[in-house]
């Protein structure tokens, strides 16, 4: 029989990041020039009149500001012995649940007890957390890395069943067992759960987490009495202890999967990912086709930097040879993926197609496939540019369209799958349709890298590539926005929701809402966006033909380029 928990209330049902501004902290809190979130200061006034605080001395003090910090080592004036006061505060509270105030930890014990929304922003970014124990901790980082790459994709910023579902979604099954393992500590031991994922992620919600294992860290630590609440102020993104080259915004898209939504490549990428993660993992001890030392790696054999799709074949490589090849083309790679065509497979991309199609058979040495390379890479440069007309349009919800969201609510299984001649093969594929907490984050994460790459990618000058005049394509990407004009009014609403949300005035991207949206975002084909689509790839199809135009230009003479 489970065991029966008080719902708290969501943080979100108590304020919404955005509501107030930020405030310079020399007009209200903290030390001159400190800036304090709008999210935090929301937060602040929630807890300040919240009844689980009530009678908290000194709350507000004789200006009406909230008295937030209180600190030990006051020497004097009117405030000098709030942190003493708060102190026996607590004590009363923490007596009136039983807690035994002679115990370690008795203080911080209570300050989770009573915690209305079990999660917290954090004052410097705004980023809300939750106050338990949920985190992976560099050890557990560690271990997770030991057992399947490098390159698995593991932050110390996002819950541990966040980690798992996701380990799930690569893998299959059959990891329930290993990180079983990778979980089990010396005083606590995980109990097999065979393949049952749901059972897996609500025992480590409802009986891992709450042991406070040494392999989690929760994302707020006690300090209580030194702040109302009986929290740190910095979370854990901000106070200092995660590594400067792996946190926040850079370890949550720590993933090969990140450069596909950065170059908006097309093609079954949930299938991608699951093979990617097999490769790591079933095929690691493979052969590798360059014959160097394993585990085999991933390679994609049409570059997805290229314009080529993310899709669930790769040939197996060493770590070093994959990183060596880059974003380079050789003959066997355009040969083979001529070959895939041939079988019905889609191997390039929307936008790279027309320069795929009337370059891929003149192709025949290694010298031609680098220079085709780089025709490749200035054509997807300029799509990317093309890409972002849309993006100045406030074409959102066109956009998301492009990007395929629609992957993310299937889970795929290879059938009998093994290496060939070191390129992956398999029987089939095994679809199923999937809706998980986890399939609404990756649609959010694809949405965010993607818009986070157009306008990084208009922000950054003296681009070195072949920039083909826009007015050559501009009145198909004008009649592409025009065409744009004639959509459902609820995706003019949607534009809109989109932009404030991913473009917010001021704080960060509302996750909640770009959650809710990309949930909600509808998966089948839709014909003006079909047609808006038709229209960009007569715009690329322009921009293909000056390059292939090209081709016999110093550009494109081995020595005289660099990728």
């Amino acid at each position: 029989m489970k065991k029966s928990r008080k719902k708290k209330l969501s943080q979100r049902e108590l304020f919404s990041e955005g509501d107030i501004p930020p405030v310079e902290s020399s007009n209200s809190y903290g030390s001159k020039g400190e800036i304090w979130t709008s999210a935090f200061i929301a937060y602040m006034e929630a807890m300040v009149s919240h009844p689980v605080y009530e009678g908290m001395p000194d709350a507000i003090k004789e200006d009406g500001k909230i008295q937030w910090e209180a600190p030990s080592n006051r020497s004097g004036g009117q405030y000098q012995h709030t942190h003493h006061k708060r102190r026996e505060w607590w004590r009363r509270k923490a007596e009136s649940m039983d807690i035994d105030v002679t115990k370690d930890k008795w203080i911080s014990r209570a300050a989770k007890m009573i915690h209305p929304t079990g999660e917290k922003p954090c004052k410097r970014c705004g980023r809300i957390m939750r106050i338990a124990y949920v985190y992976p901790n560099e050890w557990l980082v560690q271990k997770f890395r030991k057992k399947y790459g490098e390159d698995f994709e593991i932050s110390i910023l996002e819950p541990i069943t966040d980690v798992v579902q996701r380990a799930y979604d690569l893998m299959g099954g059959r990891i329930i067992d290993e990180i079983s393992d990778i979980l089990s500590t010396k005083d606590i031991r995980v109990p097999g759960f065979g393949d049952d994922l749901e059972s897996f992620l609500e025992w480590i919600e409802e009986t891992y987490i709450p042991m406070e294992p040494g392999l989690l860290s929760p994302g707020a630590m006690s300090n209580a009495p030194d702040r109302l609440d009986g929290f740190h102020s910095f979370n854990r993104c901000c106070r200092g202890s995660a590594d400067k080259g792996r946190n926040s915004e850079n370890l949550l898209s720590y993933v090969t999967d990140r450069r596909v939504f950065e170059y908006w490549s097309a093609g079954d990428w949930i299938a991608a990912d699951r093979l990617m993660g097999l490769i790591r993992t079933t095929l690691k001890n493979e052969p590798c086709a360059d014959g160097g030392n394993g585990p085999a790696t991933a390679d994609h054999i049409g570059p997805i930097s290229l314009g080529f799709c993310h899709r669930p074949e790769f040939r197996l490589l060493s770590k070093a040879a994959n990183s060596a090849k880059n974003n380079r083309m050789s003959l066997q790679d355009v040969q083979h993926l001529r070959r895939c065509e041939e079988a019905g497979t889609q191997v390039v991309s929307w936008y790279a197609g027309y320069l795929w199609d009337r370059r891929k058979n003149e192709i025949d040495s290694e010298e031609m496939a680098l220079r085709f390379s780089k025709q490749l890479r200035d054509n997807q440069r300029n799509a990317m540019r093309t890409l972002c007309e849309i993006y100045d349009s406030g074409k959102f919800s066109f956009l998301l369209y492009l990007l395929e969201l629609g992957y993310a609510d299937q889970n795929v299984e290879f059938i009998n799958l093994s290496a060939k001649d070191f390129v992956t093969c398999y029987e089939k594929i095994v679809v199923e349709k999937r809706h998980t907490k986890y399939a609404t984050e990756q649609k959010a994460r694809r949405v965010r890298i993607g818009f986070e790459a157009l306008r990084a990618y208009k922000e950054k000058e003296n681009r070195h590539f072949l920039a083909i005049a826009k007015e050559t394509v501009d009145g198909y990407v004008q009649q592409a926005i025009s065409c744009l004009d004639r959509q459902d009014k609820n995706f003019f609403e949607l534009d809109l929701l989109l932009h404030n949300t991913l473009l917010p005035e001021e704080g960060n991207v509302a996750e909640e809402k770009l959650r809710m949206i990309v949930n909600q975002f509808p998966t089948h084909t839709v014909e003006v966006f079909e047609e808006a689509k038709a229209l960009l790839s007569k715009a690329m199809a322009v921009i293909g033909k000056a390059i292939y135009d090209a081709s016999g230009s110093d550009r494109y003479v081995r020595d005289q380029f660099e990728f």
